[in-house]
């Protein structure tokens, strides 16, 4: 049961009374829109000519000539499978820390959870 005394309701729900004092001090919610931009660039980053999308089904089809023995359905003249493989877990790992980050910058708002 939520101790009413501790609690605020608002439009969104009743939220912690302390924790909504502390963000309204601290918390920044024009950087919830900067953050939306962040996230629009990098779906645009993974769609596209040589986007992440485009890479995992070159690697694909490399992957499935050298592994399964396919005909070839891309040519030979760009990087290796290594190279390929090397290049497409680096840019994932960017793309892990940059949502590492996203979420960093949202958990104050899970304080707002009433305590029960």
């Amino acid at each position: 049961m939520t101790n009413a005394s501790n609690t605020i309701s608002t439009a969104y729900g009743l939220v912690d009374s302390a924790a909504l004092d502390e963000l309204q001090a601290s918390f920044d919610t024009s950087m919830l829109l900067r953050m939306v931009d962040e996230i629009d660039a990098a779906a645009s980053a993974a769609r596209g000519e040589n986007s992440l999308r485009e890479m995992v089904l070159r690697l694909h089809a490399m992957s499935h000539t050298v592994i399964n023995g396919a005909g070839m359905s891309v040519g030979t003249g760009a990087e290796t499978l290594p190279e390929l493989a090397d290049t497409i877990v680096d840019d994932m790992r960017d793309t892990v820390t940059r949502m590492r980050t996203w979420i960093a910058r949202l958990e104050p708002l899970l304080k707002l959870e009433p305590r029960h």
